[in-house]
């Protein structure tokens, strides 16, 4: 498959940058363009209309349900980190013949620093871009007023992908739960699902899957079948990596984190669910140093009877020594997510987590 000509910049309009909620949905991001344009600050929607560009470019038909291993395993895919990114190894991947794929696709993830460094070099190319290869640009910021915006708009195509505003997420849960299910969704079950998720699309598509098994035969949700299920897998699940990781299951810790992060959950919000639990454990842990009895060093710490077995373990796993560190380690993890290191996000729960799940050294 080959692309349409391009035309000079002055002698074709660009048009308004498409929605992803429209490039994700049913009908797909519709005629194939040379060069892609993502921007936003919501990973799921990112991630989502990646998939689409890649099933669109390998000529791949419906969703597969593991996309992300779809893509990996995709031929003519090829996946670069924006701030190791050369401009020629880019370039030249894209115009290089496919070979047992029908297209080349070159993903260019975090690319701010990349288009910054390349803006001129850039332009060239979405003047004149690949005919057999397809350019996708992950960025947060993508101002629609610079030239490069506007070639980009002119010969291929810029993705929205910030987060959405409530309205939105409601015409589009709807329509996620009709087109990928033949369910309906109410404007009313729908608001109440954002009321008790937040407005995050990838935890909201989640929780419609979980929806429609739930349901079962019956062709609609209600807003009493979302007052009964939404939330509560996601609260075990948080509950699920903390457990693995202060009993030293880090494998497990860290398969649950890529789920959590995979259906579109804040870090930070991970971070803080990880805080409220952790801190309960270093103050039960402070108490039993002062003689108390675990019980009722549990008690005083507000954690549930339930849990306090529990919480006997995690203290032998952890060690005086990383209980009493636990405050450090939220906090040195919370500077990272803000900016302090040079991991990205999910690399710096991953340290905590693994952190947390190595043996004890006391």
């Amino acid at each position: 498959m080959t692309f349409e000509p391009v035309s000079s910049i002055n002698q074709v309009p660009w048009s308004l940058p498409m929605h992803a909620f429209e490039m994700i949905g049913s009908r797909g991001p519709g005629a194939l363009k040379p060069i892609y344009a993502l921007f936003g600050d919501d990973p799921f929607l990112r991630r989502e209309a990646t998939h689409a560009i890649v099933r669109a470019a390998m000529d791949t038909g419906e969703a597969n349900d593991n996309a992300d291993q779809a893509d990996e395993d995709e031929l003519g895919v090829s996946r670069v980190a924006g701030p190791q990114a050369e401009l020629a190894r880019v370039l030249d991947e894209v115009r290089t013949l496919p070979f047992l794929a029908p297209r080349r696709v070159v993903i260019v993830e975090d690319a701010d620093t990349f288009v910054s460094a390349n803006r001129k070099e850039l332009e060239a190319f979405a003047a004149q871009p690949s005919s057999t290869g397809v350019l996708v640009l992950s960025v947060k910021s993508w101002p629609s007023n610079t030239k490069l915006a506007k070639l980009v708009e002119q010969h291929g195509t810029s993705v929205d992908c910030k987060a959405p505003r409530e309205r939105e997420l409601l015409g589009w849960l709807g329509r996620l739960a009709s087109d990928r299910w033949g369910v309906s969704l109410p404007d009313d079950a729908a608001r109440l699902m954002i009321e008790l998720v937040g407005p995050e699309p990838g935890l909201l598509a989640v929780e419609v899957d979980k929806l429609v098994a739930y349901v079962g035969d019956r062709r609609s949700i209600t807003r009493d079948d979302v007052g009964r299920m939404v939330g509560a897998g996601r609260t075990l699940e948080v509950w699920d990596m903390i457990d693995r990781a202060t009993l030293g299951d880090a494998a497990g810790a860290l398969s649950v984190l890529d789920r959590l992060l995979t259906a579109g959950e804040a870090p930070q919000r991970l971070l803080a669910a990880l805080a409220t639990s952790l801190r309960k454990v270093h103050h039960a842990g402070k108490l039993r140093q002062a003689r108390r009895e675990l019980g009722d060093a549990c008690r005083t710490a507000g954690i549930p009877p339930m849990a306090i077995e529990k919480t006997g373990r995690q203290h032998a796993h952890l060690g005086p020594s990383r209980v009493d560190r636990l405050p450090v380690l939220l906090l040195e993890t919370d500077l990272a997510l803000k900016g302090s290191s040079t991991l990205n996000e999910r690399a710096v729960l991953e340290r905590l987590l693994l952190g947390l799940a190595r043996p004890r050294r006391d």
